[in-house]
């Protein structure tokens, strides 16, 4: 049925709601937040690839994430934005505008899927919870590829959805060509290429001759590596080898499988706590230690088969802690904590009155759309392509590790689930069968305890310390110091934090006994651990700041920071 005039202008209310909710948090941010401006982590990685871009660096010299060996995202990401620069200039400010108008879209696009799967009263609820999503709203005043991936798989569900109504090959085609258009953001999608081509076949026997199944899965395929072969060309003729699209897999992989795996991001021995903030850093300490290892000087793809080696031997060699490390992955998919490695949520929203609103959070929305997968389980067919999103997914948070970014795309489809599951529970009320509403409502509660069950407390020294890296660059000295201080309070073995403190005691040009006793700590901690260029610079600015203040010499310089 076409949509009736009300659910137009309850559509129409949904995505004002949505922009006006993003264009707050954005102005809220210019105003208040010191990241705003100054990417950081993976954020100023991506800004700065796509100024290379900007530049006339089209094609690169290196293998798509040799430049983040940690990350392996591909490239379409800094592509976009070097677009969104071409066209406004380099302007975060701009990009980020433009990220908040594709996520109201995204809003209309959650609309339009659950219509076509349920109906009116689901599109409202399934859009209204997706518009008022905190941790959308919080990626989205950010430069991360989730915005780009959170889009297109919503695009692909969509285009997958129609293909199945009305199967032509034009369609599967354009299916297709979507899923290879989000693998070169993220190859991950390429998992659920594969479960939807062994699905057509099955879904269209009885509607679909034999043959055009076959021809209408291979388009689906076909229209995937169209996307994808460029780039997968353009790694060979630059560096002789075939990389598909990114060769970081097997560091991340090692990443969340190794004996200090705990389920999310976490910096591996023996590499230093300050890799998590630093992808350049990532890459030369992975690269170096291989290459140490190894013997020799490793290409990239043999860096990151050296490290996906080295997760397997601890697969093999500890099966029962790698399982249970597992099951975590699990408990960790679907909990309400939000893992992250680049900002946290909870310190930006001391930047932003509309993530202290009573926003959407994993902790509600969870457990319905769980509830809502339950007691919708009887349209399995038709919603076959949502599983398969939501499984892939989770399929790769559990090979590798869990982040909130990385299951943002979910975020949409469990909203759909859990307004069609708070639908039929509404319906059941209202036809008095009890027994049904007891049965959810059991359900649901356990659900609420599996989400709400504590596995990973937030550990906010290290956004503190990237909060005080911002304020120092700005030269907002006492914001600096309070955040090195606060980041510190939370871990007071963190040397890195130890380091830039004592920089930043040096800039406020009225800290100069503080500034001694922090060097003084940074020296001692780097001889504990053996970190032999801590104890080196603390010594010479030691030696600089004595002999300033006995007038025998200027101030030591403002440098040394640890990024």
């Amino acid at each position: 049925m076409r949509p009736s005039r009300a659910e137009w202008i309850g559509l129409g209310v949904v995505f004002l709601l949505a922009l006006g909710l993003r264009l707050l948090h954005l102005q809220q941010l210019r105003a208040h937040d010191p990241f705003f401006a100054l990417p950081s982590v993976d954020e100023r990685m991506y800004h700065e690839w796509a100024l290379a871009i900007r530049g006339g660096d089209w094609l690169g010299a290196h293998a798509f994430a040799s430049d983040d060996v940690v990350v392996g995202h591909g490239p379409l990401y800094p592509y976009f934005l070097a677009l969104l620069y071409g066209l406004f200039g380099p302007s975060v400010a701009a990009a980020k505008t433009v990220q908040s108008l594709l996520g109201s879209f995204s809003c209309v696009l959650v609309w339009v899927l659950a219509r076509r799967l349920f109906d009116g009263r689901v599109a409202l609820l399934a859009s209204l919870a997706t518009a008022g999503y905190g941790m959308l709203l919080f990626y989205e005043g950010a430069l991360v590829v989730a915005n780009l991936q959170v889009l297109l798989s919503l695009l692909i569900l969509l285009a997958v959805v129609r293909a199945l109504e009305r199967p032509r090959v034009s369609r599967w085609l354009g299916a297709g060509l979507l899923v290879g258009l989000s693998a070169v953001a993220r190859p991950n999608v390429l998992l659920f290429a594969a479960a939807v081509a062994v699905w057509v076949p099955v879904a269209l026997r009885r509607a679909v001759p034999r043959a055009r199944r076959a021809a209408l899965a291979g388009a689906f395929l076909a229209g995937a590596a169209l996307m994808v072969l460029p780039v997968t060309l353009r790694n060979y003729a630059l560096t002789g080898e075939w990389v598909l699209v990114s060769h970081a897999g097997g560091l991340n992989f090692f990443i969340g499988n190794n004996p200090d795996a705990n389920g999310a991001f976490r910096v591996p021995r023996p590499f230093p706590r300050a890799l998590a903030d630093d992808p350049w850093e990532q890459r030369a300490a992975f690269r170096s230690h291989a290459e140490r290892a190894s013997g020799r000087e490793l290409g990239p793809s043999e860096v990151s088969a050296f490290w996906r080696d080295r997760g397997l031997d601890f697969v093999r060699a500890q099966p029962g802690a790698w399982l249970r490390l597992e099951w975590r992955k699990l408990a960790l998919s679907v909990n309400a904590y939000e893992p992250w490695n680049i900002r946290s949520f909870t310190l930006t929203r001391d930047f932003s009155w509309v993530l202290r609103l009573p926003l959407v959070s994993f902790g509600l929305l969870g457990p319905l759309g769980l509830l809502g997968i339950l007691l919708t389980w009887r349209q399995w067919r038709r919603l076959l392509p949502l599983y398969a999103m939501l499984g892939t997914i989770l399929a790769t948070q559990l090979v590798f590790f869990v982040l909130s970014r990385y299951r943002a795309p979910a975020i949409p489809v469990l909203a759909i689930f859990g307004a069609a599951g708070l639908v039929q529970l509404l319906d059941a009320v209202a036809a008095r069968r009890w027994k049904q509403v007891g049965l959810a409502a059991a359900l649901l509660v356990a659900l609420s305890f599996a989400v709400h069950r504590p596995i990973l407390r937030e550990d906010l020294s290290v956004a503190y310390y990237n909060l005080g890296n911002r304020y120092r660059e700005l030269e907002r000295w006492d914001r600096a110091i309070d955040a090195y201080r606060e980041s510190l309070r939370r871990n007071a073995g963190y040397i890195s934090a130890h380091n830039n403190l004592a920089i930043a005691y040096e800039g406020s040009g009225v800290h100069r006994a503080e500034a001694i006793q922090a060097w003084e700590r940074v020296r001692a901690l780097g001889e504990v651990r053996g970190l032999e260029r801590y104890v080196e610079r603390a010594e010479r600015h030691l030696r600089a700041l004595r002999a300033a203040d006995a007038g025998d010499a200027p101030a030591p310089p403002r440098g040394d920071v640890v990024e």
